[in-house]
């Protein structure tokens, strides 16, 4: 015990001698560690891309970026087996349906093939995952018979199953059994199993037709996304096929194709074939409508991406844009602080700028027959002009909010301060006048932006998934 004591006690008085070392700097000397070249380039010298398919992943830390990199590496082997055969699957089902990101094999499947690389500064990290394009044909080549034994082991599914999970399950493994092959022969030899690729067609008609077979009602469509939020009330879904609910069917719930926001449902449809999703957010596009979509997830089925747009249901919502909303304007105006102005300049200065945008106003009161949106934009600003020898100047002060009528969420603050001298000759009104319309433009500089984004138009393109 003794000595374990010393031992602690000399170790504590290295530490603080070298703190205070080199002329008394109090602090422990941290260095910066430096990330390698390739962590901000993306080339990295041991894995050219002209020779391997390689993937990076960017986290807070190492485990996420390396299960970033993992996942994106698995999408690029399935990519580098379907992009350069392309011409192949012209006017196939395939070509049609299978337009998203994929991954039918896992990375460990690869073995020692896949290379690896990581770079952390203790702020964030980076991984790398690589493949040479070469070892990558060795490996799918002895996969191959493997995965050529266990589709042919696997009877194809009857088509006319009276349960939809039932289908999806069944149809779904068939499916990657069936891909698997296709993409490894195309990975080892280029050549494109036609027998096969047969199964992965049949496979994707009966996947793909699923939702059209089933009878559904949709309820919450019309409402309106609130700005900067999302819908009051929930969306709703029943799914019925041959009379009997869609019980356990897996659902994936997001905005509608073209949208970007933030959906949360149900993960799955309940006994009686009904499930609810909430819109908590969806972006303005500048488009009076927006759209929400429900589709039948059949990746979670499977265990894969498979890359499969599956037909989605549609909710219609109302969006905030430049024609279902206004500006409303309530700005007092005055002269030495309760004298109220003889010419305003900040509401006519306002107005003036939304009709060069298309962006209604009005004084006081919203117009709420004619818009569903209404921002505020409340202000009291004051003019003091002043005059010292023959110099006259003005002083424009005030403060200013842009809010959400609706909800008296408040979107931004601006308090103005903005002081202009004229010349010997000028009046007290003229260089008041220049200093209302510098501070009116100085307003409108600091909330035109956030107005506009809140309030987009159709010609903009703000928030649309490209």
């Amino acid at each position: 015990m003794e000595r374990i004591t010393f031992t602690l006690v000399a170790l504590l008085a290295l530490i603080l001698t070298a703190c205070v070392s080199e002329g008394g700097r109090e602090g422990v000397d941290i260095r910066p560690v430096t990330m390698p070249e390739w962590s901000y380039t993306g080339e990295h010298p041991d894995y050219p891309s002209s020779e391997y398919v390689i993937a990076y992943g960017l986290a807070r830390n190492s485990k996420e970026a390396a299960e970033a990199a993992e996942r994106r590496l698995e999408v690029l082997i399935c990519d580098q087996a379907i992009s350069p055969h392309k011409t192949l699957f012209k006017d196939t089902r395939f070509s049609e349906i299978v337009v998203e990101p994929a991954s039918w094999f896992q990375l460990g499947e690869f073995g020692t093939a896949v290379k690896q690389d990581s770079a952390s500064n203790g702020f964030e990290a980076v991984a790398a995952r690589a493949i040479s394009k070469n070892e990558l044909k060795l490996r799918a080549l002895s996969l191959l018979p493997a995965a050529q034994d266990a589709l042919a082991a696997e009877s194809m599914p009857p088509r006319g199953l009276g349960s939809i999970p039932k289908r999806m399950e069944m149809w779904g493994k068939y499916y990657l059994l069936s891909i698997r092959v296709v993409a490894l022969e195309l990975l080892a030899s280029d050549t494109l199993n036609r027998t096969a690729f047969d199964k992965v067609e049949e496979s994707l008609m009966a996947l793909w037709e699923l939702p059209a077979l089933v009878k559904t009602d949709l309820g919450g469509s019309g409402q309106h996304v609130r700005i900067h939020g999302g819908c009051d009330n929930p969306i709703e879904l029943g799914a019925y096929f041959r009379g009997n609910p869609v019980a356990g069917a897996p659902l994936q719930w997001g905005p509608g194709p073209g949208f970007r926001g933030t959906v949360q449902g149900d993960a799955e449809l309940n006994e009686s074939g009904r499930a609810t999703g909430r819109v908590l957010y969806l972006q303005p596009t500048g488009d009076e409508f927006g759209y929400v979509a429900a589709r039948l997830d059949i990746d979670r089925v499977v265990g894969r991406r498979t890359g499969i747009a599956m037909n989605v249901w549609l909710w219609q919502v109302k969006l905030p844009s430049r024609t279902t909303g206004e500006l409303v304007l309530r700005i007092k105006e005055t002269e030495g602080g309760d004298q109220a102005a003889e010419a305003p300049m900040f509401v006519p200065e306002v107005q003036k700028w939304g009709t060069g945008r298309k962006l209604a106003t009005s004084i006081e009161q919203p117009d709420n027959d004619k818009f569903a949106y209404h921002l505020l934009l409340e202000g009291d600003v004051d003019v003091t002009p002043t005059t010292s020898g023959e110099i006259p100047s003005a002083y424009v002060a005030g403060n200013f909010t842009l809010s959400d009528l609706e909800t008296g969420e408040v979107l931004f603050r601006y308090a103005l301060g903005l002081k202009r001298s004229g010349k010997p000759g000028n009046t007290e009104a003229s260089v008041k006048l220049l200093a209302m319309q510098e501070g009116a433009a100085e307003v409108m500089s600091e909330f035109a932006s956030r107005i506009l984004v809140a309030l987009p138009g159709p010609d903009e393109e703000f928030g649309r998934e490209r």
